[in-house]
């Protein structure tokens, strides 16, 4: 089913939770086949302990592919896998298309009356991949069968036996001794039993690990961003120094200019004897002129009905204008003396 399909088709909240485990088992299943075989063999859920029916009774006990015991009842304190005799199980290679496992398994019930020479309600069947081409070609599997009752009658045996089956598989030919398939799901299904899996505790345990290794992911990359930061910092920090001395250099030349030409404009002479030149009366003789900038001292002669103070105060660039001298009582049309100080206007705020 293509995603399209998928979307839009009418599904309830279990079909998506099925296609849910069925992509996840899919997901599962591609990074294990990605494992060399060895790893793979590792982390593979099958026990460690194998155990193959004796024709006499007894049975032979594999530990770890070596043999460790053989007797009528082993002693074990442990589940077991349960080794069906070759000769028991009919196996078949079957070429597939490259899918999930699921989906072969389905396609190999719908076919199975044509590889077994029993009918299907009198067997059981298991398949593994064996062979798979590269990219979206082929695979091939194989295709372990056997008669329902054969797999009970040695499950039966084993749990009257003391042993706990955990799979039920057939041993592989040579050595070291490695186990294929597994009937055991097939067989507790047909007797009504469920088998007992930690899956569920297995899926919820990929969940936080996968969980925890994002948390890390991420955390790790903030840490990583933050220290190339702080290095990228400290590279710059020459360059940035260098920057602000020469900023504080600039704004301090650029105070003490506009500070002298402020000063310029306000104490300029040139400027106040324009001012003084074009408000003094014609009948005024300036002899003596002092300007610090600040205040303003013109000492001369002018006629007797010339007010020199107002003449100052007239000129707008003065304030408070004064008289130095005393007062005299002339005629008209006389000339007198005056001495005359005065304050420079305070500059506008902008």
């Amino acid at each position: 089913m293509t995603l399209q399909e998928l979307l839009n088709s009418d599904m309830d909240l279990a079909t998506l939770a099925a296609f849910a485990r069925q992509g996840f088992a899919w997901w599962i299943e591609e990074l294990a086949l990605m494992l060399p075989a060895g790893l793979r063999a590792r982390l593979s859920s099958q026990p460690r302990v194998l155990a193959e029916p004796l024709d006499t009774g007894g049975w032979r006990v594999w530990r770890d592919g070596n043999l460790v015991e053989m007797g009528p009842t082993p002693i074990l304190k442990e589940t077991v896998g349960i080794l069906l005799p070759t000769t028991q199980v009919l196996v078949r290679e079957v070429p597939a298309p490259r899918m999930p496992s699921a989906d072969v398994r389905r396609m190999l019930s719908l076919d199975i009356d044509r590889l077994s020479p029993l009918a299907p309600e009198l067997i059981h069947f298991d398949m593994e991949v064996v062979d798979r081409d590269i990219g979206e070609g082929k695979q091939t599997v194989s295709v372990g069968i056997v008669p329902r009752t054969t797999a009970l009658a040695l499950v039966e045996r084993a749990r009257a036996q003391g042993l706990k089956p955990a799979t039920l598989g057939v041993r592989t030919d040579g050595e070291p001794i490695a186990h294929r398939f597994d009937f055991l799901p097939a067989v507790l299904a047909a007797a009504g039993e469920k088998q007992k899996t930690g899956l569920a505790v297995y899926l919820w345990g990929a969940v936080a690990a996968l969980f925890v290794i994002n948390l890390a992911v991420l955390v790790g990359r903030d840490m990583a961003d933050v220290a190339s930061l702080r290095h990228l910092a400290e590279a710059q920090r020459p360059a940035v120094s260098a920057a602000l001395r020469l900023r504080g250099r600039v704004e301090a030349e650029e105070a003490r200019r506009s500070d002298l030409v402020n000063r310029g404009q306000k104490n300029e002479p040139l400027r106040m004897l324009s001012v003084l030149t074009q408000a003094l009366p014609s009948g005024a003789w300036v002899q003596h002129l002092e300007w610090n900038g600040q205040a303003l001292r013109i000492v001369g002669f002018a006629a007797a009905d010339i007010d020199m103070a107002a003449a100052v105060r007239g000129t707008g660039a003065f304030t408070n204008p004064r008289s130095l001298t005393v007062a005299q009582t002339t005629g008209a049309g006389s000339i007198r003396p005056f001495d005359i100080t005065a304050d420079a206007r305070p500059a506008a705020r902008r």
